[in-house]
């Protein structure tokens, strides 16, 4: 039965702060379970019933929603072997972590945070949040102003997608490059006409071209040319 938490756990984290390396946690382990990792688990197996109405697909298995004490510092510059904080994260059962939605609440020497959030990208999700706040903006404008009265707000990544310019005269690309991104490009202006123009690299000219006459300047002088016709 969950009963809180107390000062002891935030007394761990202090200590593990200041003695963040194995040979301490192989010493307290014992201690850090009865201190830190129990009652978390406690607090996970409260919280199951109503993780579960909000959907019944929801991970409620402690040891699946609670953040692991070792870190993984295989890419980091610190290479600390432990955290001094713990998350607490309910997703969908057997979902990845990155883009996928989940409600979280957090410990930390300093805060206790909690809210729901997406982890990573997930574009077609974010696709789908703009078609709707575009349909109902109003609808968005009540939630963020809810939030707001309730003392949360809203952080992390800015997803922009810029349109192009309405009189958008034509689109240029490398030689060399895939007409791909133009091609989407052009899809999404209203007139849907622009011509592909091809710019010189200037990165190398071939024996080839030297021998056909081809010089530096004169390729400056045909990128010149392709420039004041996207212009015109």
């Amino acid at each position: 039965m969950f009963q809180g938490f107390n000062s002891d756990l935030l007394s761990f984290y202090a200590d593990i702060r200041f003695h963040n390396e194995k040979a301490f946690m192989d010493a307290h382990r014992k201690e850090y379970y009865q201190k830190v990792r129990d009652p978390f688990y406690a607090f996970i197996a409260e919280m199951a019933p109503v993780m579960l109405s909000i959907d019944p697909d929801m991970e409620v298995r402690p040891a699946k929603c609670l953040s692991r004490i070792n870190r993984d510092t295989r890419y980091s510059r610190d290479k600390s072997p432990y955290r001094d904080h713990h998350w607490v994260a309910f997703r969908r059962a057997a979902a990845g972590k990155d883009g996928m939605p989940f409600y979280w609440f957090e410990i930390r020497l300093d805060a206790v945070n909690w809210g729901l959030g997406v982890w990573g990208e997930n574009r077609p999700m974010m696709d789908g949040l703009r078609r709707r706040m575009v349909a109902n903006p109003d609808e968005m404008i009540g939630l963020l102003r809810l939030l707001q009265k309730r003392d949360f707000s809203v952080g992390g990544t800015q997803w922009k997608k810029l349109r192009p310019p309405e009189d958008l005269p034509a689109v240029l690309i490398l030689e060399g490059s895939s007409e791909d991104l133009a091609s989407t490009i052009i899809r999404n202006t209203q007139s849907q006409d622009q011509e592909i123009l091809v710019l010189d690299s200037m990165q190398a000219v071939s024996p080839q071209q030297v021998e056909a006459g081809t010089s530096y300047l004169g390729l400056m002088e045909e990128n010149l040319t392709v420039l004041q016709a996207a212009l015109a």
